[in-house]
């Protein structure tokens, strides 16, 4: 799909490798250049949140909100995932033993962000412990009660490839008035995820990935409305309504008072970073996402899921291992030890093969992650070079 717009695969034999890092369209060149070609020029007051907010952001959150299928004023930009979850996390007033719950083989940005929240909150930190790898939705059941602030975890994860099944999980958390929050960064872009259809309550995503917007910071959140109405986040300036309705004249009016009440935006722009916001991450991020929702995710989530499912038959008829099976990344569990599959990945890497080598909690494979670029021939290309270099 649209291949020739992804220059960097020339560099390749085959490019299997979204789970660690999506390659960007070249028309992420072009948004961006009539983003810096209106601020050199000056053009359209660009010093202006009212100029460029329409000009620069507000596509882009379009854009998410489509591919989301939610309204655009429950979707803000973000800085990749980190920052997206920490600014969900923080609009919360959690109580003093109140708990959250997590799963063990989450990467490690989610245990990072919930060892030192629960901490500076005094909650109890719930983390579930995976069974071969997985984690059915009984296990995680267990772990929550009705002092549950919030359930923290991946949709699908990094290394197993695991999708949770999001609207049972909701079910559950709901019935105990905790809050489903999401790290969706190996799942958006890649597959389906309609959040108000699953019972999702907020997510964040990074666009370094299957959003294929490497290297810029690019992010997004999205909070449902019951969400955003118990948010009490730290606001700056412009996650408050202009009071004249635009900034622009506000500025000048004499008797205002720099202390004086200002009201709090509707939707995201309430947990909005407060002040101008990166219209450069905006303009790049557009691209990857037209693109997104012009070739349709559902008919990308069918192309990612039938080359997935090759990798996963080929590899379960060669005797090996696997973890996978239900979003677009597939482990193989070779066998091997850890050092001796270690070489495995360096040869491939060596030949032109771009994949991972990804392991948590004593579970390690080879990590293969198709996206809309891919091929057939690339999964094909892959396994013989993975087999010889094995049997080698």
């Amino acid at each position: 799909m649209r291949r020739s717009l992804f220059p960097a695969l020339r560099k390749f034999r085959t490019y299997l490798n979204t789970a660690g890092l999506g390659l960007m369209p070249a028309s992420a060149l072009q948004r961006t250049n009539e983003l810096l070609t209106d601020v050199i020029g000056f053009e359209g007051e660009v010093n202006s949140v009212d100029y460029m907010n329409p000009t620069f952001l507000e596509p882009t959150l379009r854009e998410a909100a489509k591919l989301m299928r939610v309204s655009v004023e429950n979707v803000s930009l973000s800085i990749q995932t980190t920052e997206g979850l920490r600014r969900l996390l923080f609009s919360m007033e959690p109580r003093k033993g109140q708990n959250v719950v997590s799963l063990d083989t989450e990467f490690p940005t989610t245990p990072a962000l919930l060892k030192s929240y629960s901490e500076r909150f005094g909650l109890e930190l719930r983390v579930v412990k995976n069974e071969n790898g997985l984690h059915p939705l009984e296990t995680i059941e267990r772990a929550i009660d009705d002092n549950t602030l919030a359930l923290v975890l991946s949709s699908v994860n990094w290394v197993t490839g695991e999708r949770i099944n999001l609207r049972e999980l909701s079910k559950v958390a709901h019935e105990h008035g905790a809050w489903l929050i999401i790290d969706a960064v190996q799942h958006l872009g890649s597959l389906r995820l309609y959040p108000e259809r699953e019972g999702v309550d907020a997510l964040a995503a990074g666009g370094e990935k299957w959003l294929l917007s490497p290297d810029t910071g690019a992010g997004l959140i999205y909070a449902s409305d019951e969400f955003l109405e118990e948010a009490k986040p730290i606001t700056g300036l412009l996650s408050m309504e202009p009071p004249t309705g635009d900034w622009g004249s506000w500025w000048g009016l004499p008797d205002k008072d720099p202390w004086g009440e200002l009201k709090i935006s509707r939707g995201t722009r309430k947990l909005d970073f407060g002040g101008g916001p990166p219209y450069i991450i905006a303009a790049a991020f557009r691209a990857s996402l037209e693109l997104i929702n012009e070739i349709g995710i559902e008919e990308i989530e069918r192309h990612n899921l039938k080359l997935a499912e090759r990798v996963m038959e080929e590899a379960l008829s060669a005797g090996l291992g696997v973890f996978g099976g239900n979003s677009a990344i597939v482990t193989v569990k070779t066998g091997m030890g850890y050092e001796a599959e270690e070489e495995v990945y360096r040869r491939l890497s060596e030949r032109g093969i771009a994949v991972s080598h990804r392991g948590v909690l004593g579970h390690h494979g080879i990590r293969v992650s198709p996206h809309l670029y891919n091929t057939m021939e690339d999964v094909e290309l892959f396994l013989e070079e993975l087999f010889g270099t094995m049997g080698g």
